[in-house]
């Protein structure tokens, strides 16, 4: 059960722990992590069930004020224009999301063999050419659907944008540049869970003699590396407001 706004600015006027405020629980083991790595902070982290819920506790900050609090959200779409002026004390992922933070450090990639790497390449290119889509609806101020899973757009055994698809969200091609733009870096452009999600889709098929699911994956990308550029970068922002 998720907490209202009014619960959430009740909870954090009473406590007495640092902070750090969160989106939701769906990346639960990357926000572990960071609080392992924290180590001496001793941050709670509370997450409030997503960005909008995040920001309407954040522009309550006054009410518990004799609180160290940091939050933490995920750029989204404001990747592709500017962070409003009013939220630029709030911690910002370098991506477009936490995850994309995290696949970005990674080599995830690497285990994927030569003929998975081969169809992975060509269905990412279709994903990326829907996502520029995505985007320029942004931009041009129209509703913006970024929660399907590839397999709806590139259905499994095919490498582009299916007929249905493209028909039922009304998708046109994206301007060159767009596309360009997500390409050139598109581990941190292109939605993080679509990323993850499709290497799964390699990664856990059924003709695999080794699978990895998503939460496998992440758990990878946080522990096979000492350093992690980005999400390093998240944890020291936490600690210079918290510490």
């Amino acid at each position: 059960m998720r907490l209202t706004v009014d619960e959430i600015v009740e909870t954090l006027k009473r406590s007495s722990l640092p902070n750090v405020i969160v989106e939701g629980v769906d990346d639960v083991m990357i926000y572990r992590w960071l609080e392992e790595r924290m180590g001496i902070c001793n941050a709670n982290f509370f997450p409030c069930g997503g960005r909008t819920t995040l920001l309407n506790v954040y522009d309550r900050l006054s009410e518990f004020s004799h609180l160290k609090t940091a939050f933490l959200a995920d750029r989204d779409m404001w990747l592709f224009t500017a962070i409003p002026a009013q939220y630029s004390n709030i911690i910002w992922t370098e991506g477009y999301s936490i995850e994309n933070d995290l696949y970005a450090d990674s080599t995830l990639e690497n285990f994927l063999d030569r003929n998975e790497k081969a169809e992975h390449s060509l269905v990412l290119q279709s994903l990326i050419e829907w996502f520029a889509f995505e985007v320029e609806e942004f931009r041009s101020g129209r509703t913006v659907e970024t929660s399907f899973h590839p397999n709806e757009i590139v259905p499994t055994g095919d490498t582009r944008i299916s007929h249905r698809f493209i028909f039922n969200r009304g998708f046109v091609a994206p301007d060159n540049t767009t596309v360009n733009e997500i390409k050139a870096n598109y581990q941190l452009k292109l939605r993080g869970h679509t990323i993850f999600q499709l290497l799964a889709r390699y990664l856990s098929a059924s003709k695999r003699k080794s699978k990895y699911s998503i939460k496998n994956l992440f758990e990878i990308a946080l522990k096979s590396h000492e350093t992690h550029r980005y999400m390093d970068r998240l944890k020291d922002e936490i600690e210079r407001k918290l510490c």
